[in-house]
């Protein structure tokens, strides 16, 4: 049995989990954790790394009673270390509040008899410690991170076997081009969405980005394992950018990467798609495009049903080209929302373009998850403050028998 801790955007990382975990059981889940069970702590441990919108895992070793009856429970597992000398450790809760620090100093007290060990509380204060100090107290090295958690009426003990490593992410955010002007795909949130389109096989080879700006999508797709990535642009100052930071990425993992970075436009992409390119186990997954990004100060609906009308242009040109030429590997693609004055506004006319050329929108959270999509089936992605905000689809073409015979 595993907890998983969410990220913000919570519903997309109950998405991820659904997607990597197929055969999961989702025990509990609300906007903070997810309890899962049916899973190996080998493959959690495997896919975890690449897993942008959970921050950290716990492995429940116990049921308790209580909080005083976890701190019993947390002593005798600390007792129980295969380390000598001083010990860190931390106390960690999720679904009822208690005072970290004090209840850490409690367990510490009863710790002293100990003869082979001491032990030091990382806590500092009443509350959860976040990964830089996971990672800067060397936690990891013996699973010393004791997490309370209630679920319901049933509480538990539990330690952390993995905690998300922010300081890569932005590592290797900072190592891309950057001088371009433009806004850029958040890291975690390009894992996400490939995580999304399913898990690499053979029946999943290749990442394509069709809207590939600087080339976060492909960096990520890469770092997770993918081989095989493509990326093109409108822009030739983009496609530089891009094959600049995916060949400095390369050399610095000393990692082969096969595939091409190409100038192309998407609403013609039928005529500049590689040849070699296989349509049935390439994923397309993209931020697209999000047109000329409006502030507090600037967005208007006019403005809005302008970038509305320019974006349905180029996606009904993809789309069409995308049918033409058969692509049946899945889709996950960003389609830009507005927040205008308080009230959400959104680019509908997607939804008859999809529909349109016979695409269907495929479900990201399970009957079993406590959450729903948007009406559309469709999940939100917005920054704190941002006026423009990302709506996230699944999408793969019909078969054969089930599409039309008119475009």
């Amino acid at each position: 049995m595993f907890v998983f801790i969410l990220g913000r955007e919570f519903r997309l990382s109950l998405a991820e989990i659904y997607s990597l975990f197929p055969g999961a059981v989702f025990e509990f889940a609300n906007e903070q954790i997810a309890l899962i069970t049916n899973v190996s702590e080998m493959e959690v441990c495997a896919r975890f790394a690449h897993m942008g919108g959970i921050i950290k895992i716990i492995k429940i070793l116990d049921e308790v009673k209580d909080v005083p009856d976890f701190m019993t429970a947390a002593k005798e597992y600390l007792s129980q270390v295969d380390r000598t000398n001083k010990v860190p450790f931390a106390v960690a809760g999720y679904g009822e509040k208690f005072d970290n620090f004090a209840t850490g100093l409690r367990i510490k007290k009863f710790l002293k008899p100990c003869e082979d060990k001491s032990f030091r509380l990382v806590n500092k204060e009443p509350k959860n410690i976040n990964s830089a100090v996971y990672k800067q107290e060397h936690l990891a090295e013996s699973h010393t991170e004791l997490n309370y958690v209630k679920v319901g009426k049933i509480s538990y003990m539990g330690t952390t076997i993995a905690y998300q490593d922010v300081d890569a992410y932005a590592a290797r955010d900072m190592d891309k081009t950057r001088d371009m002007g433009v806004g850029m795909l958040p890291p975690k949130l390009a894992q996400t969405m490939i995580n999304l389109a399913g898990i690499r096989s053979e029946n999943q080879t290749a990442i394509y980005d069709p809207f590939c700006w600087l080339g976060t999508v492909l960096i990520e797709a890469a770092h997770m394992g993918y081989d095989t990535v493509y990326g093109s642009d409108l822009s030739s100052a983009m496609v530089t950018a891009a094959n600049k930071s995916m060949g400095e990425f390369a050399q610095k993992n000393d990692i082969d990467l096969d595939g091409l970075i190409f100038e192309a436009d998407a609403a013609k992409i039928a005529a500049t798609i590689p040849e070699h390119m296989n349509m049935k186990t390439t994923s397309i997954v993209s931020e697209g495009y999000l047109w000329d990004v409006l502030g507090t100060k600037t967005v208007t609906p006019d403005k809005i049903t302008e970038q509305c009308r320019k974006l349905a242009r180029i996606y009904d040109g993809m789309f069409r080209e995308l049918r033409t030429i058969g692509f049946r590997g899945t889709i996950i693609l960003c389609f830009p929302f507005w927040d205008n004055r308080g009230k959400d506004i959104f680019f509908d006319d997607i939804i008859a373009i999809i529909d349109r050329y016979g695409f269907k929108r495929k479900e990201l959270l399970g009957e079993n998850i406590p959450f729903r999509t948007t009406p559309h089936g469709s999940l939100l992605y917005r920054r704190p403050g941002q006026t423009v905000g990302r709506e996230i689809y699944k999408l793969q073409l019909l078969p054969k028998e089930q599409l039309g015979l008119k475009l």
